[in-house]
């Protein structure tokens, strides 16, 4: 096909290569433990420190068996494979080390230091191998240093190296590890058998690890996933006690059909944590694609149609969201137990309740997300009691009433999620921050940002004084997790600060609480009786929202609209969610004629009757269009 190419082979599974991953023919004469620790500039004792701390308290993936760091070593032929490995490793682990225990070891760095090692030796190691395929350790490396990046922010540094990772396991055949999988073979064929499935096994861990990083960047930009589920051949990991102990489990794939995922896993009797969040991950990473999908900003998604479409594939999502939960095994299952995230109590001991906790809390948090994705659609932004408050009854008979209970049953739906995940973090320990993946973080956020809006327009039923105190106590865990992981998560208080400053503006408009924005008590002619041009009409409504998002709106546009909308809302000199570039024409004919520049999400009449029912992505869309929490 390309005659300018090498002749290429059909690559090989790597479940018919019986050598260890990354084996290399000889290694390097003098890649010790004291080597790495002269070329890290730490002493033996800090190595011990931050290689036991890494496996104490690293519980977002699980990449390495114990005591299994130091014989890689002999297969490595370059000393910058061994420090950027272990550099890697310990640019997790310094976080629970260098403040606390700095007098006896007399030098710890920061992990940033170490993770500029990683980085820089990283790249000096892949550049080395040119077009050959880098050893599996070097992929590891990566993953660890991704990981680090994407903790400090999804940006176009760490959004391109994880693109590196992605390929780099695609080069390393990680996408077929089990394509030519036999159930039997494992349990027929004895130890060397064995050996050769933990080995497999660690590269399951490594793929998976960069399909999590995968999604959760995707999810944040709103963009694509990188790895293609269609061409999936690897099996979901197995629990760490069965890989440790050489103990075979049957496992399974990540089927494509979201409602066959949960029945695959359940009938392998595979019980790992890790495998069932990540069906419940891709659940959620399916149900965001419904709720904004590709193009969305460019369309309309409120027609009648649409919506029918929308609510049919979001109730299928939430049927197997739900098949999946009831058939969750019962020690992954949170009941409202306290997590303490204790350590081992013995370094013999197979069992982390450190890791289990972990385990339990990320599983319960990601249903929760799924929930807030399936039922976003639903509330709407409605709320029914505040026009009744300001309109009085409506004349004819019952459909209030029966509008505002229907809302209020959806507001329980979505808010029971913020509920749950209020009721995990009250009833973890206090530093458990420290033990979770810094991930997590933006499902607080997601979780403060609802009980932000209930607490300022929610329904009467719900009870504010706990509402308001729901949100102290995540805003004081997302403080910890700022604190502790730092980065650019010190955007989601601020950024959570604004919604609920939006919020309160919101409602101290005209058309939110029948008083004129001065605040004196007069009340304001009502919207139909004033005679007003439909482009003086648009002018009123982009001036309201700028007031509600603190952005200037430049009423030159108002006049203007696209095919299936009513009204395009465009916010000159403020990029949109999921743009990095702030810059973008203010000219109107540049950006009618050119959907490459970003602009935020249409809507149909953004001030109806009820004047909160914005748009079918609900208030947080059109409040957060401009105020991405994560990136």
């Amino acid at each position: 096909m390309y005659p300018s190419h090498e002749a290429q082979t059909r690559p090989q599974s790597p479940s018919t290569v019986y050598t260890s991953p990354g084996h290399q023919d000889g290694g390097a004469v003098g890649i010790t433990v004291q080597s790495v620790c002269g070329a890290l500039q730490i002493p033996r004792t800090a190595y011990d420190m931050l290689m036991e701390s890494y496996f104490t308290n690293m519980t977002a993936f699980s990449l390495f068996r114990p005591g299994s760091i130091e014989p890689k070593f002999a297969m490595m032929q370059h000393h910058s494979d061994s420090e950027a490995l272990v550099a890697a490793m310990f640019s997790v682990s310094a976080r629970h080390c260098c403040n606390e225990t700095v007098g006896q070891v007399g030098y710890c760095p920061s992990p940033s230091y170490f993770a500029q090692i990683a980085s820089s030796k990283l790249d000096e190691s892949v550049d080395r191998y040119g077009d050959m395929r880098p050893p599996f350790w070097l992929l590891q490396a990566g993953v660890l240093v991704t990981f680090y990046q994407l903790t400090l922010r999804v940006r176009s540094r760490s959004w391109k190296k994880l693109g590196d990772c992605i390929r780099y396991a695609y080069d390393m055949n990680l996408h077929i590890v089990d394509a030519n999988h036999e159930p039997t073979s494992t349990t027929n064929n004895g130890k060397a058998n064995m050996q050769r499935w933990a080995l497999l096994e660690e590269r399951r861990r490594a793929w998976w690890a960069v399909w999590e990083m995968d999604v959760f960047a995707s999810t944040i930009r709103r963009l694509p996933t990188a790895i293609d589920g269609s061409q999936n051949f690897t099996m979901l990991p197995v629990p760490d006690s069965c890989w440790f102990n050489n103990t075979y489990q049957e496992s399974c794939f990540l089927a494509e059909d979201c409602s066959l995922r949960w029945k695959h896993l359940a009938q392998s009797g595979n019980q790992s944590a890790k495998a069932w969040f990540i069906v419940v991950n891709s659940l959620m990473r399916n149900t965001q694609r419904i709720v904004y999908p590709a193009g969305s900003a460019m369309q309309s998604s409120l027609n009648d149609k649409n919506a029918e479409a929308n609510q049919e594939e979001l109730n299928i999502m939430a049927n197997c969201l739900s098949c999946t939960i009831i058939s969750l095994p019962a020690s992954l299952s949170y009941q409202g137990e306290t997590l303490d995230f204790r350590p081992k109590a013995s370094p013999l001991d197979h069992v982390n309740p450190r890791q289990d906790h972990a385990d339990k809390y990320a599983l319960h948090l990601m249903t929760q997300l799924c929930r807030f994705m399936i039922y976003h659609h639903k509330i709407c932004a409605r709320a029914p009691w505040l026009a009744q408050q300001q309109k009085g009854p409506p004349d004819g008979a019952d459909a209030g009433p029966t509008i505002a209970q229907q809302a209020n049953c959806e507001w329980s739906n979505y808010m029971n999620a913020s509920e749950e995940i209020v009721r995990v973090v009250r009833n973890s320990s206090r530093d458990h921050y420290r033990y979770l993946s810094p991930f997590l973080a933006n499902t607080l956020w997601f979780a403060a940002a609802a009980q932000c809006a209930c607490k300022v327009f929610g329904p009467p039923s719900f009870n504010k004084r706990l509402t308001s105190s729901n949100l102290d106590l995540l805003k004081l865990t997302i403080g910890r997790f700022i604190s502790f992981w730092g980065g650019g998560m010190e955007n989601l208080e601020g950024k959570l600060a604004r919604i609920e400053t939006g919020l309160q503006n919101l409602m101290a408009r005209p058309h939110g609480n029948g008083h004129d924005a001065a605040g004196d008590g007069s009340e304001q002619p009502p919207r139909e009786a004033q005679p007003t041009s439909t482009a003086q009409s648009n002018v009123d409504d982009m001036a309201r929202i700028s007031t509600v998002l603190q952005v200037p709106i430049d009423p030159r546009l108002a006049p203007y609209s696209m095919p299936g909308t009513e009204q395009l809302l465009v916010v000159p000199g403020v990029a949109p969610s999921g743009w990095t570039d702030p810059r973008w024409p203010s000219v109107v004919p540049d950006i009618m004629s050119d959907f490459t520049q970003p602009f935020a999400m249409p809507g149909q009449n953004f001030y109806p009757a009820d004047p909160l029912d914005f748009s079918s992505f609900g208030l947080e869309e059109l409040l957060m269009a401009n105020m991405d929490p994560h990136i």
